[in-house]
């Protein structure tokens, strides 16, 4: 499963969060995707592969009680949209010749769409990005 981690903590704790991360190491089980950190705050996002739970507990443990962890379970956009188009595909093939089932695949198409934008739109700030930073 594919997880994002969004890490917090209190200005004044900076220095103890920046020396316990230097000498930190993800246990085994996690394969870090990338880490980012906020210029602009006290945060941190880390993207990351587990196969279960049973290795989320000790990758926090040493920052209990100086972080914060809002953890998300998260997927890739294209492979949404993929898993999307193919449920509607699936739900169509079932007959969904209700209206209601008219209406879901619609819907469903019209979030696709919203998706392709929105990953379009991603693709192109981070891009601009790139070409900044270079």
């Amino acid at each position: 499963m594919l997880l994002m981690d969004i890490i917090t903590w209190e200005p004044k704790d900076s220095a103890k969060v920046q020396n316990l991360y230097k000498n930190y190491e993800y246990p085994e089980g996690i394969k870090i995707i990338d880490e980012w950190i906020d210029l602009t705050g006290y945060r941190m996002f880390v993207i990351y592969e587990t196969e279960d739970e049973k290795t989320y507990t000790p990758s926090i443990t040493p920052f209990i009680g100086l972080c914060r962890f809002e953890t998300i379970l998260v997927m890739r956009a294209d492979k949404y949209m993929k898993r999307a188009q193919e449920r509607a595909e699936k739900i169509g093939e079932k007959g969904a010749g209700a209206a209601q089932g008219k209406e879901a695949s619609g819907e469903l198409l019209e979030q696709i769409e919203g998706l392709e934008k929105r990953v379009e739109r991603l693709e192109h700030h981070s891009f601009i990005q790139q070409e900044d930073t270079t």
